[in-house]
């Protein structure tokens, strides 16, 4: 009778042993998918019972995974899940945030007729290359976060959103500074959401809805006779749709395209005076910020290996 509770109590205090460990991983591992979650789980598992089955107790099975923090800390880092991932997302997006500041700025004081002026019309020819320093301030700010110190990082993140914002919305030519601000926010905002691992749902669905609305909207121009619709404009839309539509499925790659296309339509609408509207402007930076963002937060991830 000794003998069985001894063996009884010896079981409990193993499972209890392997119990606690496996809960302590799968609390620092949420951020993870469930899936992911549940492979590491199930190696957890299987390298206790192999440790069973070799004669070792659990507590040397759990001291050679290391502490839960260690071993959690190294699967993170082995499915792209460090610390530092968010921190990346953001750099990317501010430095293309000022990468489309600096265009912006070249358009705005080399190849944007300016009406109000006499001839000749653009910025550059008006005021010389005065003018050209002072565009590229907005692009100065957008890379400021980028040299901030970790702890003063998002407080600048968030100062240059809103600055970039007033720009855009306070100053003659800033209109064509409002894509920077998007990808400012973007820059703000996007590490927040995915710093727990791939976005839900809802956050894909809103993604592609916003990619596809300005193609939506120019339909609807199209059918009350604003303008023309045209095989290039059908087939544009097209494309942004079936992206939109990959988007909201957590396509990476879906991202990656439309924000190719959001360049190309900056490129295009800067180089023919004919395709320039602010819709067009601001739909090529939408799809940039858009797309941008999607390609970074729903990268796929890496499956773990055995341990």
């Amino acid at each position: 009778m000794t003998e069985n509770i001894t063996m009884t109590e010896r079981t409990a205090m193993n499972a209890n042993t392997e119990g606690a460990y496996l809960r302590d991983v799968g609390k620092r591992l949420r951020a993870l998918t469930p899936e992911q979650r549940d492979a590491v789980l199930d190696d957890v598992r299987a390298h206790f019972a192999d440790a069973a089955d070799a004669g070792r107790t659990p507590e040397q099975a759990a001291e050679s995974l290391g502490d839960p923090a260690q071993f959690t800390e190294r699967v993170r880092t082995e499915l792209g899940h460090e610390r530092g991932q968010t921190d990346r997302m953001r750099r990317v997006l501010q430095w293309l945030a000022t990468g489309v500041a600096v265009f912006s700025a070249m358009f705005v004081s080399f190849w944007h007729p300016d009406d109000s002026l006499p001839m000749p019309n653009t910025q550059f020819e008006a005021h010389g290359f005065g003018i050209v320093l002072l565009s590229l301030v907005p692009a100065l700010i957008a890379a400021l976060p980028n040299f901030a110190s970790s702890r003063a990082r998002t407080v600048f993140t968030a100062a240059v959103a809103i600055m970039l914002s007033v720009v855009s919305f306070t100053f003659p030519e800033g209109w064509a500074f409002a894509p920077t601000a998007w990808l400012a926010w973007a820059a703000l905002v996007v590490p927040v959401i995915a710093r727990n691992g791939p976005p839900a749902a809802g956050w894909r669905i809103a993604g592609g809805v916003l990619a596809v609305l300005p193609m939506a909207l120019g339909v609807g121009g199209a059918l009350v006779g604003s303008w023309g619709l045209t095989l290039e404009s059908v087939l544009y839309t097209a494309v942004v749709a079936a992206l939109g539509v990959l988007m909201a499925l957590g396509k990476p790659w879906a991202g990656i395209i439309l924000a190719v296309v959001g360049v190309a339509a900056l490129v295009y609408s800067a180089l023919d005076p004919g395709m320039l509207t602010s819709g067009v402007w601001w739909a090529g930076g939408l799809f940039i910020t858009l797309g941008a963002s999607q390609a970074l937060m729903h990268a796929r991830p890496r499956t773990p290996g055995r341990m």
